[in-house]
């Protein structure tokens, strides 16, 4: 397992989660401790468990792409990080109107759907090779969404000039470099 490529996949899953609870924080009125370490708790929670859902799903799919799980991850990898560039053009601010936890939760599955796909890929995306290892990276990506969700949250109501669309920015070149070092790990050893 590669410690710094599991915390880098941690980082990168975690800037939209981070990026929408600036945008939440922004919004907050009142109390924002409680409603920052729920939003912060739901984002954790969720890209934990999104990674093992799409693990699962890429265990009963890995036949399919036995030999090829380099390119198929770098593919997936850089189809992500592609995404997140994208999305980092346009406002999350538009998106929130309020935060009860109806909200909340669709905001933690809306951020995590990526964290489900990474997972399908996960094993060869950061060199995890036991079911140890995943639970580490899993939850290692839990902890980093937990921090810098609350993080976010605490910004976006002290700073109302951070940009949200810098966390999508810097986690989609994160998983577009996890990508292309794939490829030459594949190409090259």
């Amino acid at each position: 397992m590669e410690l710094i490529s599991v915390i880098a996949a941690g980082a990168s899953l975690a800037a939209d989660a981070m990026a929408v609870s600036v945008c939440c924080g922004i919004k907050s009125r009142g109390n924002y401790r409680k409603t920052a370490l729920l939003t912060a708790m739901t984002f954790g929670i969720f890209q934990t468990a999104m990674p093992v859902l799409g693990w699962s799903i890429g265990k009963v799919g890995s036949g399919m792409i036995s030999g090829a799980e380099h390119i198929v991850s770098f593919v997936i990898l850089v189809l992500l990080g592609i995404k997140m560039l994208i999305d980092a053009r346009r406002e999350h601010e538009t998106i929130i109107r309020s935060l009860g936890v109806k909200e909340v939760l669709l905001l933690a599955v809306a951020t995590s759907i990526d964290a489900l796909a990474l997972g399908t890929v996960l094993p060869a995306a950061v060199g995890v090779e036991s079911t140890i290892d995943i639970i580490i990276t899993v939850l290692v990506t839990g902890v980093i969404t937990f921090l810098l969700s609350y993080l976010g949250f605490v910004l976006g109501i002290k700073a109302h000039f951070f940009r949200p669309a810098y966390a999508e920015l810097f986690g989609g070149a994160i998983l577009i470099i996890l990508g292309i070092k794939l490829l030459i790990q594949f190409i090259f050893l």
